[in-house]
């Protein structure tokens, strides 16, 4: 049985949503109103949270900071602001992906299961490190090796990272790289692919604008080439 968190101020929707998804196999939804409600629930065990970023009471994405020093899965922002800018924060402060409202059940439903099956499939294949060249990926501590210099990586960061180590050389679209990662097609929206790579390219770039590590090319994607030992 999934447990998932749903943290909606709306009740009608958070109604719906949860009607709907209690009445897939497997699913059970605790419904929290607003951000003191659902820090009320953040020390019980979640296989998923969904949370709305307009709450009455606190911004989703502030509540997020704080959510993630206690819940470690996968999280979903959703919300009626759908600029850029307010993808990029959402997805800047832990959260794993975005989807826009209004929204099919049957899309949130897609993105629900591609994450909780990313996840079983990590926790059943156990740590696993990778290196490419002067780069290697440290499971245990969620860190990026790179030459030398240790560099703390977020959950999304460390997939993107290792994905890139065990496919140098390979152009690779933002459709593509959510469908390895995250399990199923992008639905149109591969901001979040955008994103993550953005942030990844902050911490490892040696100047974020002009990348050296993971390249893009319009026309064919993005490219990881490895990096070179230091001799």
């Amino acid at each position: 049985m999934a447990k998932i968190l749903l943290i909606e101020d709306d009740k009608a929707i958070a109604d719906i949503t949860r009607y709907f998804l209690e009445s897939q196999p497997d699913f059970s939804v605790v419904w929290a109103k607003d951000g003191a409600d659902a820090l009320r629930f953040i020390r019980q065990p979640f296989d998923l949270i969904i949370m709305d970023i307009l709450l009455p009471d606190t911004n989703g994405i502030d509540l997020c900071q704080t959510l993630r020093n206690w819940q470690k899965c996968p999280l979903i922002f959703s919300s009626c602001l759908d600029d850029t800018d307010t993808v990029v924060k959402a997805l800047e402060q832990g959260g794993d992906d975005f989807i826009a409202k209004p929204f099919d059940n049957k899309v949130l439903l897609a993105r629900i299961q591609a994450h909780l099956r990313r996840a079983k499939q990590e926790k059943e294949q156990g740590k696993t490190d990778s290196v490419c060249g002067g780069a290697s990926l440290d499971f245990q501590n969620s860190q990026l090796i790179l030459n030398g210099r240790f560099i703390r990586l977020s959950k999304m960061e460390y997939r993107l990272m290792a994905f890139f180590l065990q496919n140098p050389g390979t152009y690779f679209t933002a459709e593509d790289i959510y469908h390895a990662l995250w399990g199923r097609d992008s639905l149109g929206d591969i901001r979040t692919v955008q994103v993550h790579i953005h942030n990844l390219r902050r911490k490892i770039e040696p100047e974020p604008s002009n990348p050296v590590y993971i390249r893009s090319e319009w026309g064919k994607g993005y490219i990881f080439e490895g990096v070179p030992p230091m001799i």
